[in-house]
């Protein structure tokens, strides 16, 4: 019995650090060695959900004309104080980040500070006067049912490099595994979307946009993505982060938080979401 406790513990080990290096694969294979040994343990379907997660949020994103193959690309947008928002999976481990404004024009820019566990980045460029206006972040949480939208730049190649809006409601005011830092969604996104702003119907960023949610097939190994069901980290974890850092005046000017349709809003903060690209 004392050894089957210490397998168990090695294997859901070995699946947390495989997870951490980005394999799913191989923390799959640990999840089912551990099914195998208490098909009841309380961690499978902890981790299981992880593994989709990665999965989802991993996948591919062709690149089209003029973006270097091997790159990863999302969307990204601006706080008050200049830094850039966007998510980590999109920037961990490459040495040139490109931001492209609505214009088409390219920004250098570098990764500032990264958290893993939350998957947000902050970014920052040499000359904050080429970024577009800041987007206001919401003061209050949202209630279930809040109507949602998000602006980004989902499959580059195909649905080109004008920003896409799509919409939905809150669905979950906690994440999966009733994470308290994330929120549930029925905005559809794809590949592409990753860091985009989650906003309300003030045009005020309640949440970052993270991935897509997906159901595995044990037999097959597909994943199912499901279609109307995504996450977002919610606006506090961007707070948390931005707090590690020196406080600064704000650099930029501020969109206005003030409530319109849906037209009135995708027309006020389009210029302010921005293509990411990293290799």
């Amino acid at each position: 019995m004392e050894n089957r406790k210490r397998a168990i513990d090695w294997l859901q080990k070995s699946a947390r650090s495989y997870l951490e290096d980005g394999n799913g694969k191989k923390a799959l294979t640990a999840v089912a060695a551990i099914k195998s040994l208490a098909p009841d343990h309380p961690l499978l379907a902890e981790l299981r959900v992880k593994i989709y997660l990665l999965e989802a949020k991993s996948a591919s994103q062709p690149v089209p004309a003029g973006i270097p193959a091997g790159a990863s690309t999302g969307t990204a947008w601006p706080l008050a104080s200049g830094y850039v928002v966007t998510n980590d999976h999109i920037v961990a481990d490459s040495s040139d980040v490109i931001l492209i404004n609505g214009s088409g024009q390219e920004l250098a820019a570098q990764v500032v500070l990264r958290d893993q566990a939350s998957d947000i980045a902050l970014l920052e460029v040499g000359d904050a006067d080429k970024l577009p206006p800041a987007i206001p972040l919401a003061n209050s949480p949202l209630r279930l049912g809040s109507r949602v939208f998000t602006l980004g730049f989902p499959r580059l190649d195909l649905m080109g490099s004008l920003p896409k809006l799509s919409e939905g409601v809150i669905s979950g005011t906690n994440g999966l595994l009733e994470d308290p830092g994330s929120l549930q969604t029925t905005v559809p996104i794809q590949p592409g979307n990753s860091g985009g702003p989650l906003l309300n119907m003030n045009g005020e960023v309640v949440g970052v946009v993270k991935s897509m949610l997906g159901i595995r097939d044990e037999r097959q190994g597909s994943i199912y993505l499901l279609p109307n069901a995504s996450c977002a980290l919610k606006i506090k974890c961007v707070r948390d982060l931005l707090n590690l850092l020196p406080r600064r005046d704000a650099a930029l000017t501020i969109l206005p938080r003030r409530s319109g349709d849906l037209e009135t809003l995708a027309a006020r903060i389009q210029s302010s979401v921005l293509i990411v690209v990293a290799r």
